[in-house]
């Protein structure tokens, strides 16, 4: 696709996929087209929506939106890769149906790639406000709020270089929680962890991947306490999927509250028969999970000490439902109750490498 005023080709591309939301999906692609950068294209990813979003998608009267349907649904990631092959662009941003781009945002990830070395920039994902105490405890969990070089990426709002997508499709066989058993599509949550694979991939082949704060979105997507409690206990199983396919050790963000609890019951017995020091141990690692969760609540994700302090309860219990959900999905796959297919550490080895500054490869 070219662009029809100097039919020159697209800069950047930009994936969306989506699946029953065909009002935020209109607006989404509403704010990707009145984007300062003309120079893109808009590849929608429909993925069995039953509401109307083709139909809706396929009347917008612009050359640069092109519309690509699902036969059946193969999920976000799925529908990502899709889109990522049909992209023309060097360039591939990847955004959520739930977001709206600010006007500038395509136009400032540009720069970011004058860098040769940078494989992979992670946009600023700003949440709505919060409409009750499940949104403002989700709140900023998306967020890379500083530049520079970043530990994750996250797939609502990020570029990455098309070439090494071509090389490393994002993960699709993490199991998809998100369709019920009747086959519909929960959109209400998303307990996967669709894109840290793919990092892994880009820093194992030598590529930065860092954070672009002035590439911004607003994402919409509300949250009570039946999908928050999803999102936490299918993305602590999503979590263990990512730990055993790529031999990982295991998440230490969660591994204080495990150690706790498997401490506790010996710290009792030997508070009651001996003496109640035993329970300063466990009482350690409680207290180093509460004040691991309180910097990550307030330096990264940006709350306040009393917004902190709101969503306390809540995330005792997002935490304890992650942890669950981990220590669940990482048994089945240790007995072999499920099957998930694992990879060495030469996963990335067709993985073009970047070419340093000054230097060849």
């Amino acid at each position: 696709m070219t662009d029809e005023a100097t039919g020159a080709p697209p800069l950047v591309s930009v994936v969306i996929p989506t699946c029953d939301r065909r009002e935020k999906t209109l607006s989404c692609v509403a704010s990707v087209l009145a984007q300062s950068l003309s120079r893109i294209e808009v590849i929608v990813v429909d993925d069995g929506s039953r509401d109307g979003t083709v139909g809706a998608l396929e009347a917008i009267a612009d050359p640069r939106l092109i519309v690509v349907a699902n036969e059946r649904n193969i999920g976000a990631n799925g529908s990502r890769n899709r889109g990522a092959l049909r992209a023309s662009a060097d360039l591939v941003v990847f955004l959520d149906s739930d977001c709206t781009a600010a006007p500038d945002c395509m136009e400032r990830y540009l720069p970011c790639f004058e860098d040769p070395e940078v494989g992979a920039v992670s946009g600023l994902v700003e949440d709505t406000p919060p409409r009750n105490v499940w949104e403002l405890m989700f709140r900023g969990t998306h967020r890379f709020g500083t530049p520079g070089p970043i530990t994750r990426i996250c797939s609502a709002n990020v570029c990455i270089r098309r070439t090494l997508l071509l090389a490393h499709r994002m993960e699709e066989d993490f199991s998809d929680n998100a369709v019920g058993d009747d086959g519909v599509v929960d959109t209400s949550f998303s307990g996967r962890c669709d894109e840290e694979g793919l990092y892994l991939a880009i820093r194992a082949a030598g590529w930065q991947v860092i954070s672009g704060p002035d590439a911004k979105v607003v994402h919409d997507h509300p949250y009570d306490r039946r999908s928050l409690c999803l999102q936490a206990f299918h993305g602590g199983g999503a979590a263990a999927e990512l730990v055993w396919k790529f031999r990982l050790r295991d998440r230490l963000d969660l591994l204080p509250l495990g150690l706790f609890w498997l401490l506790l019951p010996v710290a009792v017995v030997v508070g009651v028969l001996f003496t109640w020091w035993g329970l300063v141990v466990p009482g350690f690692f409680l207290f180093a999970q509460c004040g691991a969760v309180a910097w990550n609540e307030t330096a990264r994700k940006g709350k306040s000490v009393a917004e902190l302090a709101r969503v306390a309860p809540v995330l005792v219990l997002y935490y304890h439902l992650r942890l669950v959900g981990y220590l669940r999905r990482r048994l089945q796959l240790l007995l072999g109750l499920d099957r998930l297919d694992r990879i060495d550490d030469t996963f990335a080895c067709e993985m073009p490498r970047p070419v340093p500054t000054g230097g060849s490869r």
